[in-house]
C-alpha cells in the first residue's frame, strides 16, 4: 500500500513539471509504436541514454554529464557534427521520461517518452511526444526532408528500430547486399 501512495505522490509531482515552450517554433509532433517488452524493460533500456546510438540513426554518441544531464552528438549526413546538452526534467521509472535542451543550445529538442501496457498482454505502447527545431533554418529542413533524414522521419525511423532491436536482438539491414537486379551488360 505504501508503494501506491509513493507512485502516486512521485505522478502528481511529475505531472506538475510544464515544459516551457516559448523557445520552440514547431508544433509538437506525436508517434506511437507497439513493443513486445513490458513497460519496465523498455524504460530500463531507453533510461541509459548510452543506448540510444544502437538503434538512434545518426546519433553518434551519448555522454552521461550527470545523473540528469547528458551531452549528445549528431554526425549529420548533410553537414557537420553538431552537439548539444540535454537535461532530464521529468522521471517516472517504469512509466516515462522527459527532457529538454539546455537553453544555450545549438539544436532546440523537448519531448516526453511513455512506456504503457498494450491490452491483452500484447507488450507495450510506447508514446513519444517530441519539438525540435532543425540547425540551419528552413534551407537545411527542406534539404533533410527531401533526403528523408529530418527529425520526422528519422523519429519514425528509429522508433522501428528500437522495436526490431528489442523484439530480435537486431536491427534488419540491407546494407552491402545486392539489389537482387541482374546485372546489366554493356556492349
Amino acid at each position: 500500500m505504501e508503494t501506491t501512495k509513493t507512485n502516486h505522490h512521485l505522478r502528481k509531482k511529475h505531472e506538475s513539471i510544464k515544459i516551457n515552450s516559448s523557445n520552440y517554433e514547431r508544433e509538437e509532433n506525436q508517434f506511437a509504436i507497439t513493443i513486445k517488452k513490458s513497460p519496465t524493460e523498455i524504460y530500463s533500456f531507453f533510461r541509459d541514454f548510452t543506448n540510444l546510438p544502437r538503434f538512434m540513426k545518426d546519433l553518434k554518441e551519448v555522454n552521461i554529464l550527470s545523473p540528469l544531464r547528458s551531452k549528445w552528438t549528431v554526425n549529420l549526413s548533410l553537414g557537420p557534427t553538431v552537439s548539444w546538452d540535454a537535461e532530464i526534467i521529468h522521471d517516472i521509472p517504469g512509466e516515462s521520461i522527459g527532457w529538454k535542451s539546455l537553453d544555450d543550445s545549438e539544436v532546440k529538442t523537448k519531448g516526453k517518452i511513455r512506456f504503457l501496457s498494450a491490452p491483452a498482454g500484447k507488450g507495450s505502447i510506447v508514446l513519444l511526444s517530441m519539438d525540435y527545431s532543425v540547425p540551419g533554418g528552413k534551407p537545411v529542413e527542406w534539404l533533410t526532408k527531401l533526403k528523408g533524414e529530418d527529425p520526422h522521419t528519422l523519429v519514425l525511423t528509429n522508433l522501428k528500430r528500437l522495436k526490431a532491436l528489442l523484439e530480435t536482438g537486431e536491427i534488419p539491414t540491407t546494407e552491402g547486399q545486392s539489389s537482387g537486379r541482374e546485372p546489366v551488360e554493356l556492349h
